[in-house]
């Protein structure tokens, strides 16, 4: 097998890989702007508008994605709408 030497500047390949990686990327992850991390049952309380207890309720039965850092709950916004949308579907059905 023959191998191929290029040589390539700094900037020249960064520029290449940033491209790559834009064109890699799905449409929808390209426009979507980061949204920061839901922190506490107060604030999932707030962001699905629903009580402090409620929330504490959906998040240990499980329907709520969550992780700890510490003593401090983490809960992903985009997880967090896709799993409420879906238990408020489920629970319309029955």
């Amino acid at each position: 097998m023959e191998q191929l030497l290029i040589q390539i500047g700094r900037d020249d390949l960064s520029r290449m890989i940033k491209e790559a990686v834009r064109d890699a990327m799905p449409e929808n992850i390209k426009q979507a702007s980061p949204q920061p991390f839901i922190k506490g049952t107060r604030e999932l309380a707030e962001f699905l508008r629903v009580s402090v207890p409620r929330a504490q309720q959906l998040k240990n039965s499980g329907i709520i994605p969550f992780w700890q850092d510490g003593r401090t709950v983490l809960f992903d916004p985009d997880k967090v709408r896709d799993a409420f949308n879906s238990y408020t579907q489920k629970s319309r059905r029955t």
